[in-house]
Formats: structure tokens, C-alpha cells, sequence
């Protein structure tokens, strides 16, 4: 009986020990949670994130409040600091002087620089055929500034004015003709005067084909400058400025040789070469009067004397 009482007893705490594990009272257990305890946890997490997020938003917004107002640019200038004309900046690559351009233009005293119209300006100035281009520039607060660029001068030419008198007019490099202003005396006397084409109705424009002849110019004067002081004249009265027609000339008169016949065919320092052995041989003969030399030849120049005589070279 002694025996069997002792095994009881270990028996019995044998079974506490079992229910003890049942109920959960180790404290290395995890405890169960049901979906709806799940759900109302998920729930208190998003309602202290929202409010960390409104928060943060807060202050956010009060850091970028504070740099703008430390930072801000000056307000934009909604009118144009704009005053009347007080100064008029004109520059030109030519001749033409200050007083041509009071000329052409018109500006009321006390004018707003705004109210120009600068791009009516730049017309009018355009017009004028010794002008190539302009432009006109507003400089704020109170000054306008002009730039104009010419066109090249090449000859001079007489035409028909009024009461029978004849006007002088200049040819530019691109066929424009027109009334220089401001040229030096000394720079229109080194122009040779042009006869021009004449079309089929007796008209003289467009004048076509000028380029090639400032061309011909050009190389006379660089390669023999003493010989292009004697041109006189230059006659395109055979040369329609059509490259592609054959047969044309140019035709210059000088104070030493009558007529001199350029070819467009031919390269004209080529031509100015065998120029160069004419003249020098005639000179070391005594300088007998020429008549003509023609260089419009694709081989030779021929050469007629006062006398008559005709020699090939």
C-alpha cells in the first residue's frame, strides 16, 4: 500500500505539470490571434501612419514657405523701361554721312523709344539703292541704334535729267543703279564710266552680268594698276550679261589704246597677260598709235595700228 501510495503521488505531478502546458502559462509560448484581432491591428498601424504623413506634410510645407520668402526674385517688369529717343547710334561700312540719315527718318521730339516702328524704318531705309541692308535696334532705355551696309560701287553713268541736263548715277556690283551719297571726289574719278546694254525696247534695266565685269576690273587693277588708271570707259554694248549666249565682248576705252576687246569666254588674267606683251612690245617700238587690240581671241591677240597694219601675237 506504502508503494503504490508514492507512485500516486508522482503521478500527480506528473499530470500538473501537463495541464500547465495545455493552458498556455510557459512564457516561451506564442499567443493565437483571431482575423478580427489581426484586422484592428492593421488598422491602429495606418491610422499612425496617416498621421505621421500629415504631419510631415506640415512641415514640409512650412520648409519650402520659408525658402521661397528668402529667396523669392524681384516681381517681373511687366512694362518696358522705355524713355523718349535720347541718343541715335548709326554706323555704316560705306560713305554715307549723319545727315542722310536725318534725312530718312522721322522722329517727334519727346518720342517714346517704343512707339518706332522699327521694322517700318528698316523699309524705307532699304529702299534707297546705295543701301545693301540696315537694321534698326531699340537699346533700352532711350537709344536707337542703325546699322547699314552698302553696296559696292564699280562705275559711274551719265543719264538723262530734266532740262536736258544729264545726272550722274552710280552702278553697283549687283546691277542696282542709283544716286551716290557721300562718295569722295577722288573715289568717283578712279570709276570708269559704263555704257550700258540696251534690251530689245530700249531699256538699260535690269542691268545683268555687272558681277563679271567687277570682276575684269578687279583683276586689272590688282595685276596692272598703272595700266587700269588709263580706263576711261567700259561699253557693254555687246554683252547682254547672259552666259550662255556666245559671241559677247566687253569692250574699254583708256587714254592710251582706243579699244581694247575683252572675251567672256577666255579667263581674264589670261587675257591681261598677253595684254602685257602687246603694250610692251609696243613700247619698245616707239609707242606707234594703236587702234585696237583684241583679246577675246582663244589663242592670239590681234592688234590693229593707227596705220593699218594688223600683227597677231
Amino acid at each position: 500500500m506504502l508503494g503504490r501510495s508514492q507512485q500516486k503521488g508522482s503521478t500527480s505531478a506528473s499530470g500538473e505539470q501537463s495541464w500547465r502546458s495545455l493552458a498556455g502559462g510557459h512564457k516561451g509560448n506564442r499567443a493565437i490571434q483571431s482575423p478580427a484581432a489581426r484586422k484592428r491591428r492593421l488598422i491602429r498601424i495606418g491610422k499612425v501612419l496617416a498621421v505621421l504623413f500629415v504631419f510631415a506634410s506640415v512641415v514640409g510645407g512650412i520648409a519650402w514657405g520659408v525658402v521661397a520668402l528668402t529667396q523669392r526674385e524681384a516681381p517681373i517688369q511687366v512694362s518696358t523701361p522705355s524713355k523718349p529717343v535720347q541718343r541715335i547710334l548709326f554706323d555704316t561700312d560705306g560713305v554715307l554721312p549723319d545727315d542722310w540719315l536725318g534725312s530718312m527718318i522721322e522722329l517727334r521730339r519727346g518720342m517714346n523709344l517704343m512707339e518706332i516702328d522699327i521694322h517700318d524704318m528698316k523699309r524705307r531705309l532699304e529702299a534707297h539703292g546705295q543701301v545693301k541692308s540696315a537694321s534698326v535696334e531699340r537699346v533700352f532705355p532711350d537709344t536707337l541704334k542703325i546699322r547699314v551696309r552698302e553696296r559696292e560701287p564699280v562705275f559711274r553713268m551719265r543719264i538723262a535729267g530734266t532740262g536736258n541736263r544729264t545726272e550722274l548715277r552710280i552702278v553697283a556690283r549687283d546691277g542696282t543703279l542709283y544716286e551716290g551719297v557721300g562718295y569722295p571726289g577722288a573715289t568717283l574719278r578712279r570709276m570708269p564710266f559704263l555704257v550700258p546694254y540696251r534690251h530689245a525696247d530700249g531699256r538699260i534695266q535690269p542691268m545683268r552680268g555687272i558681277e563679271r565685269v567687277a570682276d575684269l576690273l578687279e583683276v586689272t587693277r590688282r595685276t596692272q594698276p598703272n595700266f587700269f588708271r588709263t580706263w576711261q570707259l567700259v561699253s557693254l554694248q555687246h554683252y547682254t550679261g547672259d552666259p550662255d549666249l556666245p559671241g559677247q565682248v566687253i569692250e574699254v576705252r583708256t587714254a592710251t589704246v582706243p579699244r581694247i576687246i575683252f572675251g567672256l569666254s577666255t579667263d581674264f588674267a589670261q587675257q591681261l597677260d598677253r595684254l602685257a606683251v602687246v603694250l610692251n612690245y609696243v613700247q619698245n617700238r616707239g609707242n606707234p598709235a594703236l587702234k585696237r587690240i583684241d583679246l577675246s581671241l582663244r589663242e592670239s591677240a590681234a592688234v590693229q595700228f593707227e596705220s593699218g597694219r594688223i600683227s597677231t601675237f
